[in-house]
């Protein structure tokens, strides 16, 4: 036998894994070109698959665009400025004397009259009959279509009805001149009560027009008139039921308290807010309105008055700065704490201001005086403007004394278009 040498056994080709991986991959021709893609085949075993070139730049471009999109929406949400202001301001210790009247001359101060009436009743027990004379008395409005002047009417004017009936006014009242609305002269007009020259029932009548005859021969005669606000009533002779003299007297002064405390409450709560209303400077007027029958009982019926003197808050700022502050010159100013001071009304038991036309009052304590300026035209000068214009702007603005600007976002040089994005804040001294 043949015996067979070692180098003759030729062992087989051991297979790896690689083989078997690329073993359905076919040889290219050596004169194929492979097409260019973005994808290279690495053929070691393990290796990844490279990601796309412009995968990464993608991702980039979307983070800068969310940023802009971001600060562009942050921009027109949180833009706006912010004006800090210090107005020219003074502080003065008043102790003086002012002169105030209806139609004001070149220095003095105009004040006008608040006039608000209430009727309150109280039942007493009645304690016998007798004999009573009352006169008709109710409500006429007297309009002044003769000018712009006002005019005084005083106590027991005669007013006068169709039919030959007269009416008197208990007091002294100032009718106001005519104004100008909404380029139309209106009549100045106050409501009054009048009262019936003479007792009885005759005199209890409807609405109806007045004459004044102390204006006949005048031209004012024509533009001077009334009318009822109210039908007229009261007025009666006979007998009726009486009560004791001292419940009598009770019962009008507990009417008189409640009158007063409801007036002053109502004159608080309806005075202008342009104007100042201090309470020395109010007025309470009461008078009887006579007595009715209620079954068994006395009815005693009681009118009150307020009078109350009104100041324009501007015009009282500037008078009292023009007769305090030695360089003050005729500008808008207003005083920031009315309470630290007193005003009272000189003579006060015999002043009667809606009579007489003009009174004297005095002022003390310490006044803080502020120049004012309008907020609503600074935003539209500041408006879409530069920040660097800030100067230019203030010199407009001489009661303004020092501005600081903070801008938003940080990086705005001007002020928003917008003047809803503006806010204007006014610090004063302390």
């Amino acid at each position: 036998m043949l015996k067979k040498s070692f180098d003759d056994i030729v062992p087989p080709k051991k297979r790896t894994i690689r083989d078997i991986k690329n073993s359905h991959i076919k040889k290219q021709p050596k004169n194929v070109v492979e097409p260019e893609n973005d994808f290279e085949y690495n053929s070691g075993y393990g290796d990844d698959i490279k990601k796309p070139k412009g995968s990464r730049f993608a991702l980039w471009f979307v983070a800068f665009i969310i940023i802009i999109i971001f600060i562009l929406a942050f921009s027109l949400l949180f833009t706006g400025a912010k004006v800090s202001i210090i107005p020219k301001q003074s502080k003065t210790l008043v102790e003086a004397r002012f002169d105030a009247a209806i139609n004001a001359d070149v220095g003095e101060l105009s004040y006008e009259i608040m006039t608000i009436e209430k009727t309150d009743s109280k039942k007493i027990e009645a304690t016998g009959r007798e004999e009573i004379e009352e006169k008709a008395s109710g409500k006429i409005v007297i309009f002044n279509d003769f000018n712009s002047s006002s005019q005084r009417l005083i106590k027991n004017t005669r007013f006068e009805t169709p039919d030959g009936l007269i009416y008197r006014i208990n007091k002294s009242v100032v009718v106001p001149g005519q104004k100008t609305e909404d380029g139309e002269t209106i009549p100045g007009s106050i409501e009054v009560t009048v009262y019936a020259d003479e007792v009885g029932e005759d005199y209890n009548i409807g609405l109806t027009d007045f004459t004044i005859p102390g204006f006949k021969g005048s031209p004012r005669f024509e533009e001077f008139y009334a009318r009822s606000k109210t039908t007229m009533t009261g007025g009666f002779v006979g007998e009726k039921l009486s009560a004791d003299p001292i419940d009598l007297a009770n019962a009008k002064e507990e009417i008189h308290t409640e009158l007063q405390k409801q007036l002053m409450n109502e004159a608080f709560s309806q005075k202008p807010d342009e104007f100042y209303l201090f309470e020395d400077m109010i007025f309470v007027e009461f008078e009887p309105k006579g007595s009715s029958e209620n079954g068994d009982e006395v009815e005693v019926t009681e009118s009150a008055t307020l009078y109350g003197v009104l100041f324009n808050k501007e015009k009282f700022a500037n008078h009292i700065a023009k007769n305090t502050i030695a360089t003050f010159d005729d500008e808008s100013v207003e005083i920031v704490d009315i309470a630290t001071i007193i005003v009272t009304i000189s003579d006060k038991d015999t002043a009667r201001p809606w009579e007489d036309e003009e009174f004297e009052f005095t002022v003390s304590g310490n006044t803080h005086i502020v120049w004012t300026f309008d907020k609503d035209q600074l935003k539209n000068d500041l408006s879409g403007r530069a920040k660097a214009a800030l100067p230019t702007v203030l010199s407009g603005y001489p009661s303004i004394e020092q501005a600081e600007v903070v801008l938003r976002p940080f990086w705005k040089r001007s002020f928003p278009d917008k003047i809803s994005k503006i806010k204007i804040e006014q610090t004063l001294d302390k």
